[in-house]
């Protein structure tokens, strides 16, 4: 399994998440830190043939 890292826009924490495959961008989750545990919102994107993700809150 790949994964990207995230950093939570609550609590700043840096971690790592699964990510979809290439072919299933662009796409956005819904996903609870695992630090702080506050929802979120990934977006998933392709840059140069590789999966990135950006988290941001709910009310972003």
């Amino acid at each position: 399994m790949h994964t990207v890292p995230v950093t939570c826009p609550s609590c700043f924490e840096e971690f790592e998440v699964p990510a979809p495959f290439v072919t299933e961008t662009p796409c956005d989750v819904d996903y609870d830190c695992e630090v702080c545990c506050r929802p979120m919102r990934i977006a998933f994107e392709e840059e140069d043939d590789e999966v990135v993700g950006m988290a941001y809150g709910l009310n972003d």
